[in-house]
């Protein structure tokens, strides 16, 4: 990776890469619309807004309503065939040289959509697990490492991530605070963000992005159908952020562990290792916490 591309990370919160080749854009979409049934259609055809989305429905369920869908992977039976998806080289290589050594992984899903498909999420930063009354502005510097980053990698031509460059590294400004409408979490459906940008991406092309950078879903209508893969990882070097729980590890039993691949059962031990060590996520947003910066 180019230090100019760290460089970048470090100071707006995001790069773009160039990760998958046409034959392993076709691969992947090849196994996402095999497991997204993308036949189905929803029996009500007006296009209207999705200002939330299917956290882990079941993948028969895609295309039965007119929104996005977010499905969780790696803790559910049955997506094994895009597993290998969460361990491309260049994608391990990319969070090694950003964040640190030995990373874990502790977030994959697919975003998909239907064309047609009109989507909108408030503007917020990932930190809805962390009550409001505890959310200090000290969290958001420079100073303040972010053991996190936050990847979509599109099979096809997109540009559904809209972010505010820069803002993982500092508070709201006021401007952004009259936007937030008081809320720390999440701005209304349909506010406009100052300085906020969509990033445009290739089928194949990443944004790899801090967590911390204000940043909404949108799509005024999906010209094509949405295929996305997301995931998100950590360093084992240093202690996770609150990112770091959010699979489910109470469905890593022995069973489904022994249905996965070597590779990614590997993985998913290694994040169940983490998660003994690191049991309480209410410390990872205290001020002695990981902190300061070990860059």
């Amino acid at each position: 990776m180019e230090a100019s591309l760290k460089k970048q990370f470090i100071e707006e919160g995001y790069i773009i890469l160039d990760v998958l080749s046409d034959k392993e854009i076709f691969h992947f979409r090849s196994i996402m619309d095999n497991l997204l049934n993308p036949e189905i259609r929803a029996s009500i055809n007006s296009k209207r807004g999705s200002s939330f989305q299917h956290l882990g429905d079941n993948l028969s369920e895609f295309g039965q309503e007119a929104r996005q869908y977010y499905f969780h992977l790696l803790t559910k039976a049955g997506t094994e065939p895009i597993h290998h998806a969460f361990h491309h080289p260049a994608i391990l290589e990319a969070v090694e040289q950003l964040i640190g050594p030995k990373p874990i992984i502790n977030n994959a899903s697919i975003l998909a959509a239907n064309e047609g498909t009109s989507y909108s999420l408030g503007w917020h930063r990932d930190i809805i697990q962390i009550p409001e009354d505890q959310i200090e502005d000290w969290l958001f510097s420079p100073e303040r490492f972010h053991n996190s980053v936050q990847i979509n990698l599109p099979l096809v031509e997109e540009n559904s991530l809209w972010i505010v460059p820069g803002s993982h590294n500092r508070p709201n400004t006021a401007e952004e605070n009259m936007a937030f409408s008081g809320s720390k979490h999440y701005a209304p459906i349909g506010v406009e963000m100052p300085g906020g940008i969509p990033v445009k991406l290739n089928a194949g092309q990443a944004v790899l992005y801090n967590n911390n950078l204000i940043h909404r879903g949108y799509t005024e209508t999906m010209k094509v159908p949405r295929r996305t893969i997301h995931m998100g990882y950590h360093s084992a070097a240093y202690p996770p952020t609150w990112h770091f729980y959010l699979l489910n590890s109470e469905l890593l039993t022995k069973e489904y562990l022994n249905t996965l691949s070597p590779t990614i059962k590997s993985m998913m031990e290694d994040y169940i290792a983490c998660r003994a060590e690191y049991p309480d996520m209410s410390k990872t947003w205290t001020k002695a916490y990981n902190f300061p910066s070990p860059n």
